[in-house]
């Protein structure tokens, strides 16, 4: 890591998987007859919505939100990453047919940022403003960057870094990242499950990892006017 690597305010974490489902399986009684949950966790879960149409539930500190064709869990807690792909590997493996056709991974962190001349910088440098949009509008700033790339290596696919104003940390930035991984055509109906938790052993470090490669390259190349 660089020396001027920065700590993440907070840091969350979320992987999607695009494919057909059934909704109404994901309940905590489901989940506790497999034994993928403890009695507790399934007496403390929270049950938003579930039916044919969509699953809403939390519980262990995860979110499970599934669709007909939309599966994700999601945490606000980097510290359940490792939670989080446990119980996705246990899920997948007791549901090996299910199609499945795409997935991603999304890391994500929020950081602080010293002074608000500093966060106005940031966006200016990775959003210049005086070739074209100072003579178009009044004010302009940066709302939204995104940067696509694409991914080699056993599960090529594309990466997607996204670069705004935190939301929750003011003045701050907020930094998400994406890994995507399109399954081949002919593993989607036979092995899209185990390809799924080959892509999520080899690539979900990694994808989060970057976020903080991210974070530390606009840190270290951006500095403060006083630095």
């Amino acid at each position: 890591m660089p020396t001027n690597s920065r700590t993440p305010e907070a840091e969350g974490l979320e992987v999607v998987v695009i494919g057909s489902f059934n909704p109404a399986i994901f309940h905590p009684e489901w989940f506790l007859h497999h034994k993928l949950i403890q009695e507790e966790d399934a007496s403390e879960a929270k049950v938003i919505a579930i039916g044919s149409e969509v699953s809403d539930i939390q519980f262990c500190g995860l979110r499970l939100l599934c669709l007909a064709n939309r599966f994700s869990l999601a945490t606000s807690n980097i510290s359940q990453a490792a939670r989080m792909q446990d119980l996705l590997t246990l899920i997948f493996t007791l549901l090996p047919h299910i199609p499945v056709t795409a997935c991603g991974i999304d890391p994500s962190a929020h950081y602080l940022v010293g002074s608000v001349d500093y966060w106005h910088k940031i966006g200016h440098t990775l959003a210049p403003k005086e070739l074209i949009w100072n003579e178009l509008l009044e004010r302009p700033g940066m709302q939204s960057l995104t940067i696509k790339a694409q991914r080699a290596g056993d599960f090529p696919g594309e990466i997607n870094v996204l670069v705004e104003p935190s939301a929750r940390h003011t003045p701050g930035i907020f930094v998400l990242v994406n890994y995507h991984y399109s399954f081949p055509q002919e593993k989607i109906h036979t092995l899209a499950s185990e390809y799924l938790l080959k892509f999520l052993r080899a690539e979900l470090n990694p994808a989060c990892e970057m976020v903080r490669r991210v974070a530390d390259k606009i840190f270290e190349k951006i500095k403060p006017d006083n630095a």
